[in-house]
């Protein structure tokens, strides 16, 4: 029956998060197109970290390097025609653990099947996983670390040394997860009153730097300098660079899709984010409490997992709330994390939820909640522009590839990476690893005139979206032709020499 059920709950996942990639043909995603580059340059070069030199606004690729080390390691062949499933398959086996993890703790096939279902359901895990990215195998060595610590503290026996090894890896592999796993083993410390959890933080940096042969040392600098950035930057994080920048935009102007927006209908979107992408940790949360209001018996097991997940809803909130910690990341990112200890905490509390029809609705409205969400987010993926390769952009791109080398702009800014790696141009950005003083200027407002800017990066071609920016920025371009490739615009600038004679 475990075996029958397993395989159910695997089918539905699969089925949910492929129905994105056969909305976008072309691709989607912003990171995966970085990622791939950055593995085929790895294989090419035979170094580590590879040099990216076609992003110019980087100095160094010192993001955690496990991820793509390993993807590295990969045939070519199956890396290739493989490549957008690896997201899916990491998902899937976090899909897996859970389902083991519940069987485990709660001894029951009905458990693992609950849990199994609730994450198969979560939201964030279908819209996030369209792209190659390293957050899954961050989000499952965290999975794996904090796993070890309630098996420790449920068992005398149990070793804590396989959590530090486990908290390396996350250290090694996604700066967010990082962040969150900090922030839970602190939390954790403090209200159990057990020194063991701050101290699982000292042995998992030595951990990392032991199995990156010192190299995380370079990833906590890049780790410091995007804090640095964002610290500065998060009032911008969504802008639209030219319509919000001090030279061509309109002061009293905020874009739609700025994250945060001022007033409190901004304020109220951001927490629909937070609850609309993964709506189970707080109704699981609530389910907890109406549980302990209704006298039902709550084992050790289920109030660690709770805690778990309550640490990690708490993270994901006061990143979204407090202004000081915005630079840590959107919010609603983290529940990615907190998928995981909510499909395993509702599955070890199931029975005693089965018997409680107040906590049956509340479930029930958080399944018509997630296929509301998911429903939403099918809708925009089907006609966006920005989520995902159109079929005017893929020409654009294709027609960029054809002609001479030169460096490239793009607007909106997140076609950067898919026109470097598909066009094997120079693209005038940056962003990924370490160096986002270069980036300032540009990202994430233009600060300096765009003429200026293409000067100094001796930009050669624009690709842009002329209903993204306004006829103040096109008119204070330098002279150049211009083709159309649908409704986007190639832009050819003359060569640096050409201009100055002209002038």
């Amino acid at each position: 029956m475990l075996l029958l059920s397993t395989l159910l709950v695997l089918v539905f996942a699969l089925a949910l998060r492929l129905l994105p990639m056969r909305l976008s043909p072309h691709g989607g995603g912003v990171d995966q197109w970085f990622w791939r580059a950055y593995i085929e340059r790895t294989r090419r070069q035979r170094e580590f970290p590879p040099q990216l030199k076609q992003f110019q606004l980087d100095e160094a690729q010192w993001y955690p390097p496990l991820f793509p080390w390993l993807l590295a390691k990969l045939p070519r062949a199956v890396f290739e025609r493989y490549a957008g499933w690896m997201a899916i398959l990491l998902d899937l086996l976090r899909l897996l653990l859970v389902m083991l993890a519940g069987y485990v703790l709660g001894g029951d096939w009905a458990v693992a099947l609950v849990a199994g279902l609730v994450y198969a359901l979560t939201p964030v895990l279908i819209t996030y996983n369209i792209q190659l990215n390293p957050r899954g195998l961050g989000a499952l060595f965290l999975d794996a670390a904090l796993l070890f610590t309630v098996a420790t503290l449920l068992r005398e026996d149990i070793p804590w040394w396989p959590a530090a090894v486990f908290g390396g890896l996350v250290l090694l592999t996604h700066k967010m997860t990082t962040q969150l796993f900090v922030f839970v083993a602190l939390v954790a410390g403090i209200v159990l009153l057990e020194a063991r959890f701050p101290f699982l933080l000292v042995l998992s940096v030595v951990a990392a730097l032991v199995l990156s042969a010192g190299f995380y040392r370079f990833v906590f600098r890049a780790h410091v300098d995007i804090l640095r950035f964002w610290f500065i930057n998060w009032r911008w994080i969504g802008a639209n660079p030219i319509l919000e920048s001090p030279v061509y935009g309109d002061p009293a102007f905020e874009s739609p899709t700025k994250f945060y927006r001022k007033g409190w209908r901004a304020a109220v979107r951001r927490l629909t984010f937070v609850v609309g992408f993964n709506p189970w940790m707080p109704s699981i949360l609530l389910v907890g409490l109406m549980l302990c209001w209704e006298g039902q018996s709550i084992d050790k097991a289920q109030l660690l997992v709770l805690g778990w997940l309550a640490c990690t809803f708490a993270f994901a909130l006061m990143t979204t709330l407090i202004p000081s910690l915005r630079c840590l990341g959107q919010g609603y990112l983290y529940g990615y994390n907190g998928s995981f200890p909510a499909a395993l905490a509702l599955g070890l509390s199931w029975q005693a939820v089965a018997s409680s029809w107040i906590s049956l609705l509340i479930c029930a409205a958080t399944v018509i909640a997630s296929g509301v969400a998911l429903f939403a987010y099918f809708r925009a993926l089907r006609t966006s522009r920005t989520l995902k390769v159109d079929e005017d952009l893929d020409r654009a791109i294709r027609r960029l590839a054809e002609l001479p080398d030169g460096t490239v702009m793009c607007l909106p800014q997140h076609w950067h990476d898919v026109v470097a790696f598909r066009t094997g141009k120079a693209v005038a950005f940056g962003g990924h690893g370490y160096g986002f003083r270069l980036l300032q200027p540009v990202f994430p407002r233009l600060l300096v005139p765009a003429s200026q800017f293409i000067q100094e990066q001796n930009v050669a071609y624009l690709l842009v979206w002329p209903a993204y920016v306004n006829q103040r920025f096109l008119d204070d371009l330098p002279p150049s032709d211009v083709e159309e490739c649908g409704e986007y615009r190639i832009y050819r600038f003359q060569p640096v020499q050409e201009r100055d004679i002209g002038a």
